[in-house]
């Protein structure tokens, strides 16, 4: 069940690039917390409307009660949340998200772009607590912007991401689509789940589907309501020829059925 949760942050804090690592304790969401769960948080103050809409962030790690969210910082709300300091208080409607990534597969190929692996990183976990092999592929333009690496190492998974930048400044040089087709050949029942940048997405769901592998892609969206009321968030489902809500009946989607 969907919560408003008022949660203290035990941590906010620069990464590299423009991104920050915020984490907050809260049990209750910690219990409920699934990989593709997102939560929406209220960048301002009890009685501060400016700017006064919610922004939507994946949930990437859940230690014990603690929930981490990595963001990007583009506009004043993301601005807006690097002020908030250890101890205070923010408004966080959680957990959000009804679609979420599907486990009937023999082999997972995951494939993020810049802060959307932070949209896999907490399934990389749950996939590695239930012995499912998986490799994960994180791309960047360049080094400074690969702003999960610490996690990566800390959660000894070098063994699993294979890291590629754009300007060769760390890991491969090249897209992350470079390999993509011959690591999704590679075992059979192999199902590619994706988050990033929408051009990225587009070029992994076309790989796909000219090799015929299964992928579903956990979309990025902006939302006012992160709960389907505002409809802010649609895309078209080609299937049903009927548009569906990135916040409700996402944010994981099969690609051959909708129009990225």
């Amino acid at each position: 069940m969907i919560k408003d949760y008022k949660v203290e942050i035990t941590e906010n804090r620069f990464i590299s690039g423009i991104t920050w690592l915020l984490k907050f304790k809260n049990k209750e969401i910690a219990e409920k917390a699934k990989p593709a769960h997102f939560v929406m948080v209220r960048p301002t103050s009890e009685h501060q409307y400016d700017p006064m809409m919610r922004r939507a962030f994946a949930i990437a790690d859940v230690v014990d009660d603690e929930i981490w969210i990595y963001y990007d910082v583009y506009g004043r709300g993301t601005k807006t949340l690097t002020e908030k300091k250890v101890g205070d208080e923010i408004e966080v409607l959680a957990p959000l998200g009804k679609n979420l990534f599907p486990e009937n597969f023999d082999y997972y190929l995951l494939v993020g772009g810049g802060i959307g692996f932070a949209g896999l990183s907490y399934l990389m976990k749950k996939l590695r607590e239930k012995n499912k092999p998986f490799k994960a592929i994180y791309g960047v333009r360049r080094k400074e912007q690969l702003s999960m690496l610490d996690w990566i190492k800390e959660n000894d998974f070098e063994n699993n991401v294979i890291i590629y930048t754009e300007d060769g400044s760390y890991g491969k040089k090249g897209l992350v689509t470079r390999d993509l087709k011959e690591l999704a050949l590679e075992n059979e029942n192999t199902a590619i789940f994706t988050c990033g940048p929408h051009g990225m997405m587009k070029a992994v769901d076309k790989i796909a589907k000219e090799i015929k592998v299964p992928c579903y892609a956990s979309l990025e969206s902006k939302m006012a309501c992160g709960f389907g009321i505002c409809i802010g968030c649609v895309i078209k489902d080609v299937e049903k020829d009927s548009y569906v809500r990135v916040c409700y009946e996402g944010p994981v989607f099969d690609t051959y059925k909708i129009e990225l």
